[in-house]
């Protein structure tokens, strides 16, 4: 499934017969709080935590919720410490966090967004 989405924001999620789910939030700001121009999470997991997943379910995310204080980061379970990454552009990110979560890719970024 592959949609077209706007350049400056997308939204969409999925859940899997597995108990897994991809929850996607893509949006540019001009918030002083996210130096990137994005505020973003690209999270992949379970839909009931457990011994593969941090407490939350998550199984891998990426997400700069705390930018101007932590940087980008990643949480892959089962480590409670995220790691922080490079920022390499949203759609350098977006393309990266897909090749490492074991689910089809659905939505879309358009080279428009990586800046």
């Amino acid at each position: 499934m592959t949609d077209t989405v706007p350049a400056d924001e997308y939204t969409g999620s999925q859940t899997y017969e597995d108990g897994t789910l991809v929850r996607i939030s893509v949006r540019r700001t001009r918030d002083e709080a996210y130096p990137s121009g994005w505020r973003y999470t690209l999270h992949y997991g379970a839909l009931k935590p457990g011994p593969r997943t941090l407490e939350d379910g998550t199984i891998r995310r990426y997400d700069n919720a705390h930018e101007l204080t932590k940087g980008h980061e990643c949480h892959v379970a089962p480590d409670p410490e995220p790691r922080t990454v490079e920022f390499p552009g949203m759609l350098t990110l977006y393309d990266r966090f897909w090749r490492e979560i074991p689910k089809q890719r659905f939505g879309s970024l358009t080279e428009a967004t990586d800046g």
